[in-house]
């Protein structure tokens, strides 16, 4: 389902910037709303709303507060892990741009 905000957003946007877009789902102003007030009311420094997002938070948590031992661990020990599954998100990323480039190429 597409919203009508979202359409007009769509239209009006590059076509690169669809084709990177697409990687990840849109959410309905809703569902944004719910989850950032459940993460605030969990007192989360980070509220993500995808696996990309929670991945992307992790890559770069740095010195973040961290309301669990746990997920600071989990931050320190999973960071070279996390850096390369974003490695091979861009790499992903870049192989749509060259797509594009190829095809578009005047």
């Amino acid at each position: 389902m597409c919203l009508p905000s979202l359409y007009a957003e769509n239209k009006r946007k590059p076509p690169l910037t669809s084709i990177i877009a697409g990687s990840s789902c849109a959410m309905t102003s809703d569902d944004v709303a719910k989850k950032t007030l459940d993460g605030i009311k969990a007192g989360s420094f980070f509220i993500t709303c995808n696996s990309m997002g929670q991945l992307l938070s992790i890559a770069t948590a740095g010195m973040s507060p961290q309301r669990s031992l746990p997920m600071a661990l989990i931050e320190v020990l999973f960071i070279g892990v996390t850096r390369l599954i974003a490695l091979f998100v861009q790499w992903d990323w870049y192989k749509s741009i060259h797509q594009w480039r190829a095809a578009n190429r005047q």
